[in-house]
């Protein structure tokens, strides 16, 4: 239910301007979201990083730099949501905008970590849910290189397929082929 709850609020947010040519951030510019926003991105932080950790938690072993990248991420995360953005390129605008990429792709550094831990530890697991994540992050690199930029439909398909990944995952160790 969780995973719902965030992408509903993705969705939300991310539809208060064009989802073609504006982003989260450029949501967030509106008074009347800005504060929204950044509870929701702070909230999104805290939030992949308890459920990452979480499934890593599910391995039989893995790097053990892991949690420190988790908590970098989400550290990094934080930072880019409470620096304002605004058009003029100040510096908090720059910090925002390179913030907010970098926890981004290292999220997606650290998914495809475990990805690769679950294939050796948990294979049947792996091959039922692998797909979801790589063919996610195809669709959005393919995406970005179309349109150029990250548009607030990237950011809804990011955290689509995220939340899709996680959650699958979860399913399948309800089923009993539990990871621990």
């Amino acid at each position: 239910m969780s995973y719902i709850l965030i992408f509903l609020s993705t969705l939300f947010i991310a539809t208060r301007k064009d989802v073609m040519y504006e982003n989260i951030t450029g949501v967030s510019t509106l008074p009347e979201y800005h504060l929204l926003v950044v509870v929701y991105t702070i909230v999104c932080a805290f939030y992949f990083a308890y459920q990452t950790y979480r499934h890593f938690q599910y391995l039989n072993y893995y790097p053990k730099y892991i949690p420190y990248l988790i908590v970098f991420t989400t550290f990094i995360m934080c930072i880019g949501a409470i620096c304002p953005y605004s058009n003029d390129q100040s510096w908090l605008s720059q910090l925002h905008v390179y913030a907010s990429m970098i926890s981004s792709l290292f999220f997606i550094v650290i998914l495809q970590i475990y990805t690769h831990y679950l294939s050796i530890q948990y294979p049947s697991i792996y091959i039922q849910t692998h797909w979801i994540f790589h063919c996610g992050l195809q669709v959005l690199i393919i995406l970005f290189i179309v349109s150029g930029h990250v548009s607030g439909i990237l950011e809804i398909l990011y955290v689509f397929f995220i939340c899709l990944y996680l959650f699958l995952i979860d399913q399948y160790r309800i089923k009993g082929e539990s990871l621990q």
